[in-house]
Order: structure tokens, then C-alpha cells, then sequence
């Protein structure tokens, strides 16, 4: 997106605005599936603001790329699933809240925040279905979890790319 930004130009006069050398890089690029995993709402609150910041600049940019370009993808591990009959209630009536509001309670955010973990075999199904052409996962967390999504790559023919802090 900020690629985009830098290329984009806008007259003063008038307000169009185009964008000029698009950068090969960006034209490459096609989608980005951003994944969070957190245990709970108070570790989400330290990168808020910027995803708050980029969800603002997708909807600026609506109807210039032919979908989102950037999805987020948020779980919140220690909140109960709504197949667990203790959460069904709250579940259900963040989703309502979700739709009604357009905004996440948990987060603040427009992208809702789902409870428990990913279905990696299917997030993963999803992707190659999607024929966006090479697909890379860059991965930064806890280890175990990174030898899961190491194998489902090799399995789907995606590129891996891990980063340790």
C-alpha cells in the first residue's frame, strides 16, 4: 500500500488524481492474507493503531485494486469457539454487534476478531483455490506452530520464509 501511495499523484486544482510509475514490485504483488494469533485482547493492543491505520488507507483505495489487497485475519486463542455451547451465547452476539456496527468489540477494528485457532488445512485449501499464482508465507512466532505451517507449504507448493526474534 505505501508502494502504491508513493506512485499515486493527485492534481491540486482539481482533486484527480492517477497513478504514475508503478513500481514492478508492486505490480507483482497481488494479495496479502495477514494471520495474528494472540491469547488475549490485551496483547492485540500494541499494534492497534497501525492496523487501524491500514484499514483506512484499503478503504481510501477502494476500486483500485480489483479486491482487497490486504486481508486480516485475527484470533484471539483463549476465547471459547462457538461450537462450545459455554460461548455460544457472546459468540453470537459479538458476530450481530460485528454486522451491526461494522466494527470489531474486541479490537475496534472492521476485520472481526474469531475465537480459538485457524484451520491451517483449510486456510491453506482456501489459498491454492484462490489461483493467485506463487504463494510465499513469511512466519514470525512460536516454533512448533512454524514446523506446522512449514509442512503444509511443502505440501501445497508454497514458498516458507521464517523469521526469529
Amino acid at each position: 500500500m505505501l508502494r502504491y501511495q508513493h506512485a499515486s499523484h493527485s492534481c491540486p486544482k482539481c482533486s484527480f488524481s492517477w497513478v504514475g510509475n508503478v513500481p514492478y514490485t508492486l505490480r507483482k504483488l497481488q494479495k496479502v492474507d495477514f494471520f495474528w494469533i494472540n491469547r488475549d485482547q490485551y496483547s492485540f493492543e500494541w499494534f492497534l493503531s497501525l492496523l487501524r491505520e491500514l484499514e483506512v488507507q484499503q478503504s481510501e483505495h477502494e476500486g483500485v485494486f480489483s479486491e482487497h489487497f490486504l486481508d486480516m485475519h485475527i484470533y484471539m486463542t483463549s476465547a471459547l469457539r462457538k461450537q462450545d455451547m459455554k460461548a455460544l451465547g457472546l459468540q453470537l452476539a459479538l458476530e450481530l454487534l460485528h454486522e451491526k456496527k461494522e466494527r470489531d468489540l474486541i479490537t475496534g477494528l472492521r476485520t472481526r476478531t474469531n475465537a480459538g485457532r485457524p484451520d491451517w488445512e483449510e486456510v491453506f485449501s482456501e489459498l491454492k483455490a484462490m489461483e493467485y499464482g506463487h504463494i510465499t508465507v513469511f512466519y514470525c512466532g512460536n516454533a512448533a506452530l512454524g514446523k506446522i505451517l512449514k509442512s503444509l507449504c511443502q505440501k501445497y507448493h508454497f514458498g516458507f520464509k521464517k523469521e526469529n526474534f
